[in-house]
């Protein structure tokens, strides 16, 4: 009798990956979902259309006008406002519920940006996406991901305390650690703000709006 070949799943790195980070995989399942609903609601839906173009009109007008002062502190606002949403619900129980509607809104608004740069320049938006736009959210992006799942993480060690029969635990080390995790967040934002200001200083000159 021929012996089948037995496959041992355990030696898959990726399996023991996708079992030890599935609240960050489904966070970028989210946000890649929210990116393609984006991408094809936002020329068919007025409110999100006129929201896109109010986006990306003001993103122009800072990078046009202002100083870099002035850039750095609207720029950098604009990008916390994100975090602490993040950082705020994920204090409480609500971060479960709302980490992830924020996670899928971010992709949402992205995607809408990204195709509507494209329906209405062609080639010339195509360009903007991949010098100027696409950079610093994909690291941003990427940071909120890891924002995201702590977020929910030490959401789930709150709900917990609430459970009956639970083990008592003392959150103010965990909540030092979760402020510690932002603090590096923050810094990767300022990053994302520097980058997002360099780019737009070299290349904006060579598009038209």
């Amino acid at each position: 009798m021929r012996r089948g070949i037995i496959v041992n799943l355990k030696r898959f790195k990726f399996l023991d990956y996708v079992t030890h980070n599935k609240i960050f995989i489904l966070l970028c399942v989210l946000f890649v979902t929210g990116l393609t609903l984006g991408a094809i609601f936002v020329s068919k839906n007025c409110w999100l259309s006129k929201n896109v173009q109010m986006l990306f009109k003001g993103f122009v007008s800072v990078h046009i006008k202002d100083n870099f002062f002035k850039k750095f502190f609207i720029c950098i606002t604009h990008y916390l406002i994100i975090l602490v949403i993040y950082f705020l619900s994920g204090a409480s129980m609500l971060g479960i519920a709302v980490t992830p509607f924020v996670t899928l809104w971010q992709g949402i608004l992205t995607g809408g940006i990204i195709s509507f740069l494209y329906s209405a320049r062609g080639l010339s938006g195509i360009a903007f996406n991949a010098i100027i736009l696409i950079p610093p959210l994909s690291v941003f992006s990427v940071c909120c991901f890891f924002a995201a799942n702590r977020a929910i993480d030490f959401s789930f060690n709150i709900a917990k305390l609430t459970m009956p029969k639970s083990r008592p635990t003392n959150l103010h080390d965990t909540f030092k650690n979760y402020c510690g995790r932002y603090l590096i967040f923050v810094g990767v934002t300022v990053i994302c703000v520097l980058l997002e200001i360099i780019l737009n200083l070299l290349f904006l000159k060579h598009f038209k709006f």
